[in-house]
Parts: C-alpha cells; sequence; structure tokens
C-alpha cells in the first residue's frame, strides 16, 4: 500500500516513479545511449526540483544521497559515533562514522536476523533470553568495540533492526536482571536513533516559550465509557474494542503534573478527543501523548493512535496516513503508547511506524516505545526523563540517567526489559530550553537577594559619609 504523502501532487508521484522505472531499465545493445544520458539528466532535475519545492519529502527519501562522506563527518559532534547497519544483498554491513574516522565491518546478517525473531518471541512470552542478548552483542557490537570512543551513539538501523532495542545487550553473558541491569550497554553508552545519517545535521527549531508544553491523555474511566454508553441511541453500534481499553491512570497524573510544570495546557479525559488533539498540538517544544495504539503489520498506514470518543459517530483514531498531512512542529514528541515505534518493511517505502510520522509531520525527536510497555513503568522513566530535560540536559542523556534511576529502584519482574527498554529515542538529541512554573519565582528570589546587597552597600556607604 502507497502512503499518501503530506502536499505532494500525484503529478509529482507519478514523475518520480516513471523516472525510477526508465533509470532501472536494463541497457543491451539496442539501448540508445543519448536517450539514457537523457533520462540522467532528467532524474538530476528532479531531484533538484524536489529539493526545492517539497524539501520535507526529498530529505526523507533521498537527501543521504546528495551528501558526500566528508560533509556528513564534519557536521558529526565530537563527543558523538554514528553506527549505520544496512542489509544489502542478504549481507549486513556495519558504517561506524564519528569526526575522525570511519570504517566499513561486515556482519553476519542471517544470524542478526534469527536472533532477533528469538527475542521478539521471548518478549511476547515476557520472558528474556541472556544468552541471546550477548549473542546480538557478539554479532553487532563487538566487531567494532573498540573503534566507539565516545560514551554518545547514534544507531541508525535496517530493515528487523528496527525492532531492536541495543541498550539491553551485554557484553558478557549475564545470569540476573540485576546483573543485565549493571552490564548492559545501557550503562556503558548514550543510545539514541536516527533514520538517516542526512538528518544528523539539522538544527534544533525555535520554538517561543509561550508554547512549551501540550499533553494529551484520554485516560479511558469507567465514568468516560458509561458516559459514552448512555450517549449512544442504538446499542447495537456499540464500540466494543473502546469499552475494553485499559485506564490509563499513570498517563493521565503525568500529562498533568508536567503540563503545569512547564507551564502548559493538558486535555485529559473526554477532552483528549482527535479533533482537539489536531486543532491544539502544532507548534510545541513538547507534544506529549498517553494513550493507547494499534500497530497494524498487514497495512502500516493504517496503525493507529487511539483517543476519547463521547459519541460512536466520533472518529476517535488518529492514523499514520493522517499523521503525515500534518503540521506537527515540535522539538519532542512523546508517544507514551504501546507499539507506537514498531516498524513495518514496506519496500520502495522504507520504514513505516507512527514515530517515522510524527518525524515527518515535523517532530525533530520523538521519545517512542518498541513494543508494548508497562504504563506505570513508562510513567515513572517519563517523570525522570522531564526532570533532566528541565535541567538542561541532552534528551539522550536524560532517557539514559532516567532508566539507570528506574532501574536502581525496580524489583523483581519489573527489571526485566520488556519494562524498560522498549522506550527509545529518535532524532534530535539537543537539550530543550524549557520554562518551568518555577523559573518566575527563582527570579524574583534572585531580584529580592540583589535587592538587599544594593541596600547593605548604601546603608554602609552612608554610615561611611
Amino acid at each position: 500500500t502507497s502512503i499518501n504523502y503530506g502536499n505532494i501532487p500525484e503529478s509529482i508521484i507519478k514523475e518520480e516513479k516513471d523516472l525510477k522505472a526508465a533509470l532501472n531499465a536494463p541497457l543491451d545493445d539496442t539501448t540508445d545511449m543519448e536517450s539514457f544520458m537523457k533520462t540522467q539528466n532528467d532524474w538530476n532535475e528532479f531531484l533538484e526540483k524536489l529539493k526545492t519545492n517539497y524539501p520535507n519529502y526529498f530529505n526523507l527519501k533521498y537527501a543521504s544521497l546528495a551528501q558526500s562522506l566528508s560533509t556528513i563527518q564534519s557536521g558529526i559532534p565530537k563527543d558523538k559515533t554514528f553506527v549505520r547497519y544496512a542489509f544489502i544483498d542478504g549481507t549486513l554491513v556495519a558504517f561506524v562514522i564519528s569526526q575522525e574516522r570511519s570504517k566499513l565491518f561486515t556482519l553476519e546478517g542471517e544470524k542478526v536476523k534469527d536472533l532477533i525473531l528469538k527475542l521478539n518471541d521471548n518478549q511476547e512470552q515476557l520472558t528474556t533470553d541472556f544468552w541471546t542478548l550477548h549473542e546480538l552483542y557478539n554479532y553487532l557490537w563487538k566487531p567494532f568495540e573498540n573503534d566507539i570512543k565516545t560514551e554518545n551513539v547514534v544507531i541508525i538501523p535496517d530493515q528487523v533492526l528496527f525492532n531492536l532495542s541495543f541498550e539491553m545487550l551485554t557484553p558478557q553473558l549475564v545470569k540476573s536482571m540485576p546483573e543485565l541491569a549493571a552490564n548492559s550497554l545501557l550503562s556503558k553508552h548514550c543510545i539514541s536513533y536516527n533514520y538517516s545519517l542526512f538528518l544528523i545535521n539539522q538544527k534544533s527549531k525555535p520554538i517561543g516559550a509561550d508554547r512549551n508544553f501540550v499533553a494529551f491523555a484520554p485516560e479511558f474511566t469507567k465514568n468516560m465509557k458509561d458516559e459514552y454508553v448512555i450517549a449512544l441511541k442504538d446499542s447495537i453500534a456499540l464500540d466494543k474494542t473502546y469499552l475494553n481499553l485499559l485506564p490509563q491512570p499513570f498517563s493521565a497524573q503525568v500529562a498533568k503534573h508536567y503540563s503545569r510544570y512547564f507551564n502548559g495546557n493538558f486535555f485529559v479525559n473526554e477532552n483528549a478527543s482527535k479533533s482537539v488533539f489536531l486543532n491544539n498540538a502544532n507548534e510545541h517544544k513538547i507534544i506529549h501523548i498517553g494513550t493507547h495504539a494499534e500497530s497494524n503489520n498487514l497495512s502500516p498506514e493504517l496503525s493507529r493512535l487511539i483517543f476519547a470518543k463521547s459519541t460512536n459517530d466520533e472518529d476517535n483514531s488518529l492514523y499514520t496516513y493522517e499523521i503525515y498531512n500534518q503540521n506537527l512542529n515540535a522539538n519532542l514528541a512523546i508517544l507514551t503508547a504501546c507499539e507506537t515505534g514498531k516498524p513495518t518493511y514496506q519496500s520502495g517505502e522504507g520504514m513505516i511506524s507512527l514515530a517515522h510520522a510524527f518525524n515527518y509531520a515535523g517532530s525533530e525527536s520523538i521519545l517512542t516505545s518498541l513494543w508494548k510497555i508497562d504504563e506505570q513503568s513508562s510513567a515513572t522513566i517519563l517523570t525522570s526523563f522531564y526532570d533532566y530535560l528541565a535541567q538542561g540536559l541532552s534528551k539522550d542523556k536524560a532517557l539514559q540517567l532516567a532508566k539507570l534511576d528506574y532501574l536502581s529502584q525496580a524489583k523483581g519482574r519489573t527489571l526485566e526489559p520488556q519494562y524498560w527498554a522498549g522506550m527509545i529515542l529518535m532524532g534530535n538529541t539537543a537539550p530543550i530550553d524549557m520554562q518551568t512554573a518555577q523559573t518566575p519565582w527563582l527570579w524574583i528570589l534572585g531580584f529580592l537577594v540583589f535587592a538587599v546587597l544594593v541596600g547593605y552597600v548604601v546603608i554602609k556607604r552612608k554610615r561611611a559619609i
């Protein structure tokens, strides 16, 4: 199924497909070389037109082809190393690049795929296979571990690797959950993810201080569902799926607390509807969404976020294909819902997921989940994450410390990676200049201290005279 990218005319999509078909046509003795060269020129002109008129679409699909290695390398910060994985004709390669060096490594792709499949099966059963985590480290990280000199690492996955949280891989074979928490890559590296090497040079967008934070959390309380049932005129039309959604009290608490803390707005319960989201979400430093999600593997463009509904006629599903057509400019979008980051690979379309759609719609970074996450543990991690963000830390460092804080307090089953490793950061890692509700009081306190000092100096001088 083809994705409908926002504001891209059908004529452009058709021209793109036709030119690709012409470029991929087999060459033989009857090929008109002049015609072939013209097709090459037409393709280059088409890319220039895309770059000028539809920059978001160009960046998503082609920009990395237009950048030389030296240009990419010069834009890499000194404190970061990038690892770009790619499956090429069944072979897995890893391109490790920092400001000072770049190397290419050939890895065992088929074994990696088998191990990830096994890992995913274990996660469905809520069990952790220590051996598999260690083996994945041996195949995916050990070959170039000595070439990674920085604490901060950005991973650009490919295909099945989008399903893997690298933080839970272990250099040694561990035997317990506390041992895993203390010795995984999380304890050694500050890891984030990206979709493309090209996107590493994108600068953070300035957003006004009055557009700090907005949160949406339907919560799905019993009272909400009761009111929905009462409003129905025809019980046959009852949305049983909606009524069976688990309540999310922790998500609502986080939304309310940090909306106040960051001088923002929040929409909870029946106010967290799809229409309210579409009318209020754009142009905020942080867009926080705490809700349920459904991942559609057969038709990924139909993966959806679920909002509140008060009548059966109300549309409460925000689909991936709709998000691609929105303008959701933000420094950070937080999707604390099940499987919001889980991708599905479609030939010709790349990785398609709700998180990718938010990135395309203008959110320069996304905190998302790779699998079904526990609401209470994710709320605990988010609380620490927001506190570290408010202190001025980078997004990736804030998430790493928040997870380490969680693991230092967690006990028993809640130490399992299923409870913490699924939350990942994709995109720009720069700090966000957040104004908090405490900020005015700090200014007032500072002014009072300054006034007392001035008064003291004036009185002292008068006495001296």
